[in-house]
């Protein structure tokens, strides 16, 4: 699944369209709203389709604002401490195996022992724990780039 931005009366190729897919998304529009949360309150539903988004001078407004992070380097700064949290966010028990690492015959799901018919976990290969879902989220400067190029020139957005 992703997330279509549409630019609302676009004046240039950039301010056309922006897409992200959910998992980049969601730390894209958390970061937006963080560094810039009185732009950003006019959309209140930054994590689903609804349509909402910004007018024409809070987009550029927040395209501003992205970038004057960017420039300064505390997007880069933000982006290397978003990836050192998830890096240290500790496993999660599999919860197809129930952190044993071996699975009962198909079509039965849960945990059971090799020796009894078991086979091994093909969630976490047999090793009992997988990465937590929020280390899935990736957060880079260049998609803060991208999104604040689009706002420039989209004329306000519809997260679609």
């Amino acid at each position: 699944m992703g997330m279509d931005i549409c630019g609302r009366n676009p004046t240039g190729e950039p301010g056309q369209y922006f897409r992200n897919n959910v998992w980049w998304w969601h730390p894209l529009a958390d970061y937006c709203t963080t560094v810039a949360p009185d732009i950003c309150a006019a959309c209140r539903y930054w994590h689903s389709n609804d349509r909402d988004g910004l007018d024409a001078a809070d987009a550029f407004a927040l395209a501003e604002a992205l970038q004057r992070e960017i420039d300064a380097g505390r997007t880069e700064t933000y982006a290397r401490r978003y990836a050192s949290d998830q890096e240290l966010m500790p496993d999660e028990p599999c919860n197809i195996c129930a952190g044993t690492g071996m699975r009962t015959p198909r079509p039965h799901r849960g945990a059971d022992a090799l020796k009894e018919g078991g086979i091994k976990c093909n969630k976490c290969q047999g090793a009992g724990y997988v990465r937590p879902w929020a280390s899935h989220y990736p957060f880079s400067t260049e998609n803060v780039a991208a999104f604040a190029a689009f706002l420039r020139e989209s004329g306000g957005f519809s997260i679609l």
